[in-house]
């Protein structure tokens, strides 16, 4: 079945669910991985936000084993991960359960898809604290902000909403300007300042070489705890034999 599956990764949308056969798979901070039927792939024109196509392994095996660091883990007897194997990686059968050793190219699969999910996850925080830090504004100035802009730039020549705006505030139109200039220098610091910081952010993640260290920054900074194995190593167990307790959401 599988076989007849494209896979998707994209924002959520409740047009996914209008699509004929379509599954989400993984949906995290409004990132999710969707399946659709080779055959109805014609209706994601339907969707109105963004999405990419992404290979089997990425969207099947880089949901199913995100953020898997044990040697040997189990499936359902049944599960499609078994036809996929070689018997070499399939290690014992115990009822309902298999126990297999994930192949270097399923590991490396999860790899990428932690890399990319948490790509676009950081790109979509940061283009809401951009449009959070011009939204400062009304609508209104924002269309007409470039005009200002320009005519502060240009004193000596017209400056039709430079006026307008000294009018009604009772200033001078070089004290509206003077305003206006350092409101600029001011934004553009501040833009720079978040990209800047989403750029480093992402390359953190992208240096990562292994599925420990990237559940180590998912759970820095994205709330998700390291999975149980792992949070005994780094000794973040308490006395009740639990993980010790993260603070839930986005950190950055």
């Amino acid at each position: 079945m599988s076989d007849n599956l494209k896979y998707y990764i994209g924002r959520i949308t409740p047009q996914i669910e209008t699509i004929t056969g379509a599954n989400v798979m993984w949906n995290m901070y409004g990132v999710c991985v969707f399946s659709i039927p080779t055959e109805w792939t014609r209706d994601l024109c339907k969707l109105q936000k963004s999405y990419e196509e992404i290979g089997k392994d990425l969207g099947q095996y880089g949901t199913q084993f995100f953020g898997e660091v044990r040697a040997q883990t189990k499936v359902s007897s049944d599960d499609e991960v078994l036809d996929d194997l070689d018997d070499l990686y399939k290690v014992s059968s115990e009822g309902d359960k298999a126990k297999i050793v994930l192949p270097e190219e399923k590991i490396s699969a999860v790899v990428e898809f932690m890399k990319l999910a948490a790509k676009l996850i950081i790109e979509d925080e940061f283009d809401r604290k951009f449009l959070t830090l011009k939204s400062r504004n009304s609508k209104l100035e924002q269309f007409l902000w470039d005009a200002q802009v320009r005519e502060s730039n240009n004193l000596e020549g017209e400056t039709p909403v430079l006026n307008s705006i000294a009018t009604a505030k009772a200033q001078e139109v070089k004290d509206v300007a003077a305003a206006t200039l350092a409101g600029q220098a001011d934004f553009k610091e501040k833009v720079i300042e978040l990209n800047s910081t989403m750029l480093a952010l992402k390359q953190e993640f992208k240096n990562c070489a292994t599925i420990r260290e990237l559940n180590v920054l998912w759970q820095k900074y994205m709330g998700i705890s390291v999975p149980y194995q792992q949070a005994v190593e780094m000794d973040l167990i308490d006395e009740n034999g639990q993980i010790v307790d993260i603070d839930p959401g986005l950190h950055f």
